[in-house]
């Protein structure tokens, strides 16, 4: 879990600025998390692999209609291979949550049109990734699937 928020918080420094994530930040954390389940064994890699598409999936519609950038898709689908599909489904609406929150903020501010969104999703996965360790049962709802 170390690896995945140290790429979490670069992508956020980098996203606040620069306002872009980079590519290579990406696909280290991608290789990370396919080598760490290789070596502990923890995850199949076809959990890995559906995490990465569902997390890929989950905001590419906001990316197809201008309002995400490239790299904040990418990076839930590198949560996503850390996570699988139903940690990086709950960090997506937790990261929704967050991310509104930063749209009021960016509005009463007057901060610009460009939210770094990497700060909405690091937001959101610590939302998960605590809630998941202090009350697990909360999040005992049944998906259907290989993972």
């Amino acid at each position: 879990m170390f690896f995945l928020f140290a790429v979490l918080l670069f992508a956020a420094f980098k996203d606040l600025k620069e306002r872009r994530i980079p590519n290579q930040l990406l696909m280290i954390g991608g290789v990370g998390a396919v080598l760490m389940s290789l070596s502990m064994q923890s995850i199949p890699l076809q959990a890995l692999a559906a995490g990465a598409v569902v997390g890929l999936l989950v905001f590419l519609p906001f990316y197809a209609f201008a309002a995400m950038g490239a790299g904040d898709v990418k990076l839930m689908a590198v949560v996503g291979t850390f996570l699988g599909v139903k940690g990086v489904l709950v960090s997506a609406l937790f990261t929704a949550l967050a991310g509104g929150i930063l749209a009021l903020g960016f509005a009463f501010f007057k901060a610009g049109s460009q939210l770094p969104y990497a700060v909405a999703i690091l937001a959101g996965v610590t939302g998960y990734v605590v809630l998941s360790h202090s009350s697990p049962t909360i999040l005992n709802f049944p998906l259907r699937g290989p993972w």
